[in-house]
């Protein structure tokens, strides 16, 4: 590792802006030794580190000389593309100018970001193309005659027209398909299962697990980047989220009184067919009033209630989809392979058949280690109301699944220890046999930051604290002419703040409760000396280097709401051990938050700006101090005027 990192090393001659760090270079010791251990570890390496280098090329390199495959997953597609782009191909160059190694490398994206062949051409054969996409399906029919590997990343198609031709996971068989030599999926995944690396995001690796590791080719280590996100991440996507337009829009492709009607198109048997629009006459009522009383069941003003017992409601509606499904595969033994509705067919039972799985779930609570809850995003007569469940731990599943099954696992994060201690992620995710290495960042805080904590304001459950906190917050942005980060943990707060805000400063505010947090950012980016106001996607992940951000303000400590159901199932686990659910549960969520949230502002050595922090709890109680040690020590102000001395 030496003659790679070195001050003269072989990175200093293929980067000319190479800068050795010493952080970087026992981060990549630390990692080559795990792996030729055979040993599991986690890692805190603060931002400016260079952390990818640091595990990409020791990762590799053992890979290649030890025949082993190797998968990075990330949370973010900014990280991604960081690596695809810019970081592997260093890599690259370094294994073949000074050890004559090659090694080939892949992104791995879910089936439904490749078209299927085969539902466009089912598309073309029933007639289905709009005049005005005409000129699309030229394109994409050259692209399918030219055998490569193509998304709609390189398409860009509008969202109606790629729903009719997107693979679907459902109904894709590669051994009863006509088109599969040719498949962009197909083709991928054979690129996949030839490469030495595959890069992805956490969504998908858990996705894989959770299909049985069907999905993915084999690989031996796994590295983990931006860790911190693995746990909310492999519960989300090992369980479940039905929604009640997505149920109604996988029955209404059968009815029977439409032209796209996969009844009318597919069913020739006049009996069945009568049989199977009685079904979904009768199916259609009940879903309307079983999802109608799980929003009676939302309390006035709240958008999520947990559920802990059995939901009697739901009985009925899975015996009427049951017996849904048990005419369509009455029907599936006549069909044709080549009527051209088969696929769209397929595809909508596979679909019917895993909502009717995690619905029986719900209503009858199947999984002691799930916790079940509704959500809704309005207020509406039905207001997309969903019903979720997930594990309350994963800590056991992620052991088996990860941890004890692949040779090494990785795990790397500027944020997974609390006060230096990384026993609260560890436990979470069920990792042993492992050693830890915690690298401060080489960023010099004392001069590139200053911390200013508001000792005169109003405690946050205060009625006074919008106010107060506004005109603290307004004063900060005034003083540095905006290009200011605002970060909130609940959207109440925020738009009432930006209310508040709006008569205090003279600055455009870019806000995620008037637009989605891509378009918030996006116009943020745009326009000079703006302010961005933004709730849990803000916290991390944000990449804004030099002047785009000049203050950090954090209104409140993120702390978790305690009765968000999952928060409050994995509170009452802690109590039933017998621990505090405070300082073994909310403390540590908070303080990883709360280093997120502070390393938004310095992202290179040019870097400079303030971090605010308005709530005064960090300083009168004595939880405070976990979240003061654990970021980068940096002067620290208490008002205006001390900022003004200190920053200008």
């Amino acid at each position: 590792m030496d003659r790679i990192f070195d001050k003269k090393g072989y990175l200093s001659e293929i980067l000319p802006a190479y800068e050795f760090r010493n952080e970087q270079l026992a981060m990549s010791a630390f990692i080559l030794e795990r792996l030729y251990e055979s040993e599991n570890g986690v890692i805190e390496a603060g931002t400016g580190t260079g952390k990818t280098l640091a595990y990409l090329i020791p990762a590799i390199l053992y890979c290649l000389e030890n025949d082993k495959k190797i998968t990075v997953s990330t949370e973010t597609k900014t990280l991604q593309k960081q690596l695809i782009d810019k970081d592997i191909p260093i890599v690259k160059e370094i294994f073949s100018t000074y050890f004559n190694m090659d090694f080939s490398f892949s992104i791995c994206l879910g089936g439904s970001n490749y078209p299927c062949r085969m539902r466009f051409e089912a598309v073309l054969r029933a007639g289905k193309v709009h005049a005005g996409d005409l000129n699309k399906f030229k394109k994409i029919s050259r692209l399918f005659n030219s055998r490569e590997i193509f998304t709609n990343f390189d398409l860009n198609l509008p969202a109606y027209l790629w729903d009719e031709i997107k693979r679907e996971g459902d109904s894709c068989n590669a051994q009863r398909c006509a088109f599969a030599s040719g498949c962009a999926f197909q083709m991928a995944r054979r690129q996949w299962g030839q490469s030495h690396c595959l890069v992805m995001n956490h969504h998908l690796f858990f996705a894989n697990i959770a299909s049985g590791k069907t999905y993915l080719p084999p690989f031996d280590i796994v590295v983990f980047d931006e860790a911190h996100s693995v746990e909310e991440i492999a519960a989300a996507q090992i369980g479940f989220n039905l929604g009640y337009r997505e149920l109604l829009d996988i029955v209404n492709r059968f009815r029977g009184d439409t032209r796209q009607s996969l009844i009318q198109n597919i069913i020739t048997n006049e009996r069945l067919r009568s049989r199977c629009i009685d079904s979904i006459a009768k199916v259609i009522p009940e879903i309307n009033a079983f999802y109608e009383d799980m929003r009676k069941l939302m309390p006035e003003g709240k958008n999520s209630i947990r559920i802990r017992d059995r939901v009697a409601s739901g009985n009925q509606l899975i015996e009427l989809l049951k017996e849904c499904m048990t005419l369509m595969a009455e029907a599936d033994r006549g069909i044709d392979d080549e009527n051209p509705w088969r696929t769209e067919f397929d595809i909508a039972r596979g679909k019917l058949f895993n909502y009717i799985e995690s619905l029986a779930s719900f209503v009858f609570q199947h999984n002691a280690n799930y916790v079940y809850w509704i959500e809704r995003d309005s207020d509406t007569l039905f207001g997309d109301v969903s019903l979720r469940g997930q594990p309350v731990d994963v800590s056991e599943i992620v052991n088996r699944e990860i941890v004890t099954f692949y040779d090494s696992s990785i795990f790397v994060s500027a944020t997974l220890a609390v006060d230096g201690d990384f026993s609260y992620i560890v436990k979470r995710l069920g990792i042993e046999h492992h050693k830890m290495l915690f690298l401060e960042s080489s960023f010099d805080y004392k001069i590139q930051a200053v911390l200013y904590i508001a000792r005169d304001i109003p405690d946050p459950a205060d009625g006074a604290y919008n106010e107060q906190a506004s005109t603290h917050a307004a004063g900060i942005i005034n003083l540095l002419k905006g290009n200011c980060l605002m970060l909130f943990t609940s959207y109440k707060t925020l738009r009432e703040v930006r209310k508040i805000m709006s008569g205090l400063i003279d600055y455009t505010v870019y806000s995620q409760d008037i637009s989605s947090a891509t378009d918030a950012l996006d116009q943020y980016i745009k326009h000079e000396n703006a302010v961005l106001m933004g709730t849990h996607s803000f916290w991390q992940g944000l990449d804004l280097h030099g002047d785009l951000v000049r203050g950090v303000i954090m209104m409140k400590l993120p702390f978790a709401v305690p009765d968000s159901p999952p928060v409050e199932a994995k509170m009452e686990r802690i109590v039933a051990e017998g621990k505090d659910p405070f300082y073994g549960f909310q403390i540590p969520e908070a303080v990883i938050r709360f280093k997120q949230g502070f390393g938004r502002l310095i992202r290179s050595s040019t870097d400079r700006g303030i971090v605010a922090v308005l709530d005064s709890r960090i300083l009168r109680k004595s939880y405070g101090k976990y979240f003061l040690k654990s970021v980068p020590e940096c002067r620290i102000v208490h008002s205006i005027r001390e900022l003004e001395e200190t920053y200008f």
